[in-house]
């Protein structure tokens, strides 16, 4: 396995090597012409969900010779669903051919998909996200795979040495960490790189909104269906929204900073979204993570309707701030004169990007490897997961030696649910200074 430690302190120096195949300029891109590799690219999705369908049509969309030809989802009706939809989507064109035998339903059904592709999409409910891709890159697999990409740290020390083998293999990997797709926030590291704001020693960052979905439970669900139904309310699936949402902001301080936090302290609770039909997590967090060069990130995720909502990124250098949210990036000097200002309302999509690179990636025998860094920050959010639920300091050395599993990785249906509920119908909810999270 990677060593964590030598990870997060040679991130400044890996960093370039990581991201020049990540976002290699546009223009570098497109005068690349494909002469060796045209053969016609085989896709499976794996999860069916409305996240893995629209990443099936961009896919299918990046490439102009490119088939979808195997579907997975633990749910017929959720396959079927969005079958049909990426059928119309693409009726003109023979780009979704999926027939009954490569309709694969149930638990078991993910490698029987991925063994029928070249590029595999992983976007399951994350908890299942490390045993999916450990599996596609032993077998030779690119991947596009969703944030985050672990619920657990055995989750995220499993994805970490996947991506290890993915890189002897020259395998290309993108995870959907789509803001270093996005043309704003390229603009904005390029002005941290050539110095215009100094060195970062403070920011803020935000997921405040109003919440998600909530699916009731059905008569005649088992548990396990019904939480899997429900996944985002329990962590074993989903990890909360500090991994599941604010894992994108976290991840752009991560970058924006060079580094990866050392430590994190902060609370949270439940106070609005209280019900059954809520799980176990909580409707907020707070939380400050410090990084190795001193800097000090407070970060802040709430789901709590009639609220605030904010979705960005701000961040004090030495010599001036950044201002990211949306398509924007503002960057100032403390005299409050402009030094850039990025307005992409017209700029490409980044979910559409993420895929064209992907596979422009494959054409030209390039290596895409965002995989280490999806796990690096999926773990910064874990670690402030673990100080909200615990009331302690969390430090990142310490987190990463936890054998906590929450996500088990042979379930079948009539496996119990890995979190049962009290009598009442609710479910035990994290209490800091009692709750164990290493």
């Amino acid at each position: 396995m990677t060593n964590i430690k030598n990870s997060r302190r040679d991130f400044v120096k890996s960093s370039a090597l990581v991201t020049g195949a990540m976002i290699l300029p546009t223009m570098q891109m497109d005068a690349m012409v494909n002469v060796a590799n045209d053969k016609k690219l085989k896709i499976a999705l794996i999860g069916c969900g409305g996240r893995g369908t629209g990443a099936a049509q961009q896919a299918l969309k990046a490439d102009p010779n490119v088939e979808l030809v195997a579907m997975a989802d633990a749910f017929e009706d959720r396959l079927q669903g969005s079958l049909m939809n990426l059928q119309k989507e693409f009726k003109d064109t023979k780009k979704v051919n999926v027939p009954k035998a490569n309709q694969f339903v149930g638990f078991d059904g993910a490698e029987k998909a991925i063994n029928m592709a070249d590029v595999v999409i992983l976007a399951t409910p994350p908890g299942f996200r490390p045993q999916h891709f450990e599996y596609a890159v032993n077998e030779g697999k690119h991947v596009f795979m969703e944030k985050p990409v672990a619920t657990d740290v055995p989750g995220v020390r499993k994805v970490l040495a996947a991506a290890q083998v993915a890189k002897e293999k020259k395998l290309n990997v993108v995870v959907g960490l789509q803001r270093h797709y996005q043309d704003n926030y390229l603009a904005g590291i390029k002005h941290i790189k050539d110095n215009k704001i100094g060195k970062i020693v403070s920011g803020q960052v935000y997921w405040n909104s109003g919440g998600v979905w909530v699916r009731e439970r059905q008569p005649g669900q088992s548990e396990l269906e019904y939480q899997m139904r429900n996944w985002y309310y329990f962590n074993w699936l989903c990890g909360d929204h500090i991994l599941e949402q604010h894992i994108h902001n976290i991840d752009v301080a991560n970058w924006f900073i060079g580094e990866y936090p050392v430590s994190a302290q902060g609370f949270g609770g439940r106070q609005v979204r209280t019900g059954k039909d809520h799980g176990e997590i909580f409707d907020h967090h707070f939380v400050e993570y410090t990084y190795p060069s001193g800097a000090v990130i407070a970060s802040q995720c709430r789901h709590m309707p009639e609220t605030m909502s904010r979705v960005a990124e701000s961040f004090q250098g030495t010599k001036g701030t950044i201002e990211t949210y949306g398509d924007n990036t503002f960057i100032k000097d403390y005299d409050g004169g402009e030094i850039f200002t990025h307005r992409g309302k017209d700029d490409p999509n980044p979910y559409q990007v993420e895929h064209i690179k992907l596979f422009e990636s494959i054409r030209n025998k390039g290596v895409i490897t965002d995989a280490e860094n999806g796990a690096m920050s999926t773990m910064s959010a874990i670690i402030g997961r673990m100080a909200t639920y615990s009331g302690k300091v969390i430090k990142w050395e310490e987190a990463m030696t936890s054998n906590i599993d929450l996500a088990p990785d042979n379930l079948t249906w009539d496996s119990p649910a890995p979190v049962q509920p009290n009598a009442d119908g609710t479910y035990n909810i994290p209490i800091p200074g009692k709750t164990v999270v290493i």
